[in-house]
């Protein structure tokens, strides 16, 4: 993946989103962004759940599924299943994913 000013992109019909996750936080939601690894603009989200037997990853599914008004089905978790920074691919309709993402990631 490119570097980018957003911590997203489209590829075909799909959004490909960057996202830093804080598990085990006292609360859950959307905070804004930040820099990652060689620059990479990444979203952060904060979830309740510790990062044991897959929780904070169900978690950050849900989180973006509640977020971007789609199943869970069209979420898949493409990298960083043990990490903080994971890569994940919200399948359909890029462009009202991009928009969305474009709000959650406002100041």
């Amino acid at each position: 993946m490119s570097r980018s000013a957003e911590p997203y992109c489209i590829e075909g019909d799909d959004l490909v989103l960057r996202v830093r996750v804080t598990p085990g936080a006292r609360s859950e939601g959307f905070d804004g962004v930040a820099d990652g690894p060689n620059g990479v603009r990444l979203l952060k989200l904060k979830v309740r759940p510790k990062a044991q037997d897959g929780a904070a990853n169900a978690a950050v599914v849900a989180a973006l599924a509640a977020a971007f008004g789609r199943p869970r089905s069209s979420i898949t978790l493409e990298s960083g299943m043990a990490a903080r920074v994971k890569t994940l691919r919200i399948a359909g309709d890029a462009d009202a994913a991009a928009a969305r993402a474009k709000e959650l990631s406002a100041p």
